[in-house]
């Protein structure tokens, strides 16, 4: 069923790829879900109902820029790879790029995640301005990053991974919630950093000194030698950008079908939970450039 399906695909246009039309089992089923959590009363579901028609000339697609929507995330990892290949990161080499996992700390509350990744980025932007100042190899460093929210349920603690618990302890897991199952927000920043003279510890240990000590709170991994810087950045952009709404999918594998073309079971975020993040995601300055952090070069 794979095969057939990509031979299909080998018939369209580039730019009949690059709209989306039809989506997999499996992304279809997560928008599926998304509709089904947010309800036909919601603001944003006509919005989302109507992403993938064609407009009345029948020359473009409709999009409805919800980050949770799959066909407007795949067409966002297309623009945002364009950007890091072409602009941000191109010429560097591999050997000065890595791959940054920054933990925030965790929270009942999720309208209080604003403010904890305000801190986050002012601390980031302090730091690289003022190595700059103190070193001038600081200048080349730049970062592009995105964002993302996983959830727990509150009485998860004590059957987490170690090191995933240390971290959690460390960085404030709440000590009190109205019920087991009371979401705990996990927010944390995926990105990519180009380190020019600046060696991969020196960065990382910046970012530890200057308030994310926590153990396991960064993660700065180089990327693999035996990959492309293409297919590298690709790599990082497609994990940053995943937008998964399930509560086990790193433990099972990524692949939300089966080798047959068939949709697995999978086990999803509560309609609360989901409805709560879409509404999250597109409040304020709404949808992907919420969720985009960058630090440019000098």
């Amino acid at each position: 069923m794979k095969e057939f399906r990509a031979a299909l695909i080998k018939l369209f246009e580039p730019w009949e790829r690059r709209q989306i039309r039809w989506l997999s089992p499996g992304m279809h089923e997560q928008r599926t879900r998304v509709l089904g959590a947010l309800g036909m009363m919601h603001p944003l579901y006509e919005r989302m109902e109507a992403c993938g028609t064609m407009d009345e000339g029948r020359c473009n697609i409709v999009t409805c820029g919800v980050p949770l929507c799959p066909r407007c995330f795949m067409r966002r990892r297309g623009m945002e790879t364009g950007r890091a290949l072409k602009q941000a990161f191109a010429g560097v080499p591999n050997d000065q790029l890595a791959f940054l996992t920054l933990l925030l700390p965790p929270t009942l509350d999720l309208g209080s995640v604003d403010g904890s990744i305000a801190v986050t980025k002012r601390r980031i932007r302090n730091m690289v301005a003022y190595r700059r100042a103190q070193d001038p190899r600081w200048n080349a460093v730049q970062l592009t990053g995105w964002w993302e929210m996983d959830r727990d349920d509150f009485g998860d603690l004590p059957g987490f991974g170690r090191n995933k618990r240390i971290a959690m302890e460390a960085l404030g897991w709440p000590l009190f919630a109205p019920r087991d199952d009371s979401t705990v927000w996990r927010p944390h920043l995926h990105g990519i950093v180009a380190l020019g003279r600046v060696s991969r510890e020196e960065f990382a240990e910046a970012l530890r000194t200057t308030g994310h000590g926590a153990p396991y709170q960064v993660d700065l991994q180089a990327f693999d030698a035996h990959r492309t810087v293409v297919k590298n950045i690709k790599s990082v952009i497609r994990y940053a950008l995943k937008f998964r709404i399930e509560t086990d999918f790193k433990a099972n594998g990524s692949a939300s079908v089966d080798v047959g073309g068939d949709v697995v079971a999978r086990s999803w975020w509560s309609n609360k939970d989901i409805r709560s993040y879409s509404e999250w995601l597109m409040s304020r300055r709404g949808g992907f450039e919420r969720i985009r952090f960058v630090v440019r070069s000098c």
